[in-house]
């Protein structure tokens, strides 16, 4: 595996904005099979799909009863090194996400380097076991490497607008006709505490560099690349009913209106889905927003989904319950909704949990959130009986979902 530390070298006293942008452009060179025409055949070397691995009574057997797909965000370091991480992986699942593998940070630690070991590696997997990609993600502020941010904040617009089209069309290009979904924009709305720099964008390296307009911009690159590739703008804290996420989800409708006015190629629009104990959950809210989006003719993915379980007492029976019955208030709303086609959680096994390494979402007792299907052991836990229920007793929608898919 290269050095992803080498990249901070870039920046060095001495070098020209033009040299700078020059040593970029030429690191991002587009390979001869990058973005080819349309009909194409995919990319070589990733195998062939193969048979489903997911077992008759998997979560995954369950969505797909409904037209929907189920699956989980797959860290490298457990799926390189747990043999029984990988059979619950494909035992429960029929769609998988990179969680840092297919990020600039990953894929471009310095000019003139890629790397896409650790995708390519998953990707192999998921096919091998007839599990469909989803690709997270292409413009983010955060996870850049330490080389992009300085190189963005000297470009005008023009350079940094080529900068981003090289790098979609280096990774796009490399999964084109593998993933079915890009997050093509991550996160690009504030939170409470969040500057607004107009219009709900936050602000960004990429805004700063480009204006508002990179937003449009991100999914037409897309487009251009992985025309069988659904964009879709992935967003944090739309799901739950404070006050300010409540304005917030009012701001989305407002610009995913205004963006397929201008028709911007978006597909989807994905709910990250971190929920926490601490917040209650609108169904009434929620249900009037996935409706509005759904009539927008735009396909719905909850695509980060686990319960922070800070506000739930120690006992890990009451706990798991009570995770369990806050998943299935969420996951009844989302699910009767006809436009919504897949459910990603984030990760699937307890101990890897994002949540107990977050300074503001450890418990306060100490313990080990859990917040995901599967225990320490790889055992189903109640929030996961919760959710294949869930997908069990969500109303059939499955030729509209099927539509949505082809459209």
């Amino acid at each position: 595996m290269e050095d992803r530390d080498g990249g901070s070298g870039t920046d060095m006293p001495g070098l020209s904005r033009r040299a700078v942008l020059a040593g970029a452009a030429c690191g991002l060179a587009r390979p001869a099979s990058a973005a080819p025409s349309a009909g194409a055949a995919p990319a070589a070397g990733f195998g062939p799909l193969g048979r489903p691995s997911w077992s008759a009574d998997s979560l995954q057997a369950a969505a797909a009863a409904k037209g929907l797909l189920y699956g989980c965000e797959v860290p490298f370091h457990r799926f390189d090194t747990s043999p029984p991480y990988r059979q619950a992986v494909a035992r429960e699942c029929g769609l998988l996400v990179c969680g840092t593998e297919m990020k600039m940070e990953e894929v471009l630690p310095a000019p003139g380097r890629t790397d896409f070991a650790r995708g390519d590696a998953i990707l192999r997997f998921a096919r091998a076991n007839g599990q469909r990609m989803r690709g997270h993600t292409l413009v983010w502020h955060a996870a850049l490497p330490p080389w992009v941010g300085p190189l963005l904040a000297r470009a005008n617009a023009v350079q940094a607008e080529d900068f981003m089209r090289r790098w979609i069309e280096t990774v796009a290009g490399h999964y084109r006709g593998q993933i079915v979904a890009w997050d093509v924009v991550n996160e690009i709305f504030g939170n409470e505490s969040d500057p607004d720099r107009g219009g709900g964008l936050r602000d960004s390296p990429w805004l700063a560099a480009i204006g508002p307009g990179y937003v449009d911009l991100a999914f037409r690159i897309l487009r251009e690349t992985d025309p069988a590739a659904a964009g879709t703008w992935n967003e944090d804290a739309v799901e739950q009913g404070a006050p300010w996420m409540e304005a917030k989800r009012t701001k989305v409708l407002r610009r995913l209106s205004a963006m397929r006015a201008r028709g911007v190629p978006i597909k989807r629009f994905g709910l990250q889905s971190h929920l926490t104990s601490t917040v209650p959950i609108d169904q009434g809210q929620l249900r009037r927003f996935l409706a509005e989006i759904g009539a927008m003719g735009l396909g719905i993915e909850i695509t980060e989904f686990d319960i922070d379980d800070r506000a739930f007492p120690s006992d890990v029976p009451t706990r798991d319950r009570m995770v369990a019955d806050f998943a299935r208030r969420y996951l009844d709303v989302v699910l009767a909704e006809p436009a919504t086609l897949d459910i990603v959680s984030w990760d699937i096994y307890d101990p890897d949990t994002w949540l107990n390494d977050h300074p503001f979402r450890k418990r306060p007792d100490g313990l080990p959130q859990r917040a995901l299907p599967l225990d320490a052991r790889f055992q189903r836990k109640p929030v996961w009986h919760a959710m294949q229920r869930a997908f069990r007793e969500a109303p059939d929608h499955a030729a509209a979902r099927d539509k949505l898919r082809r459209a």
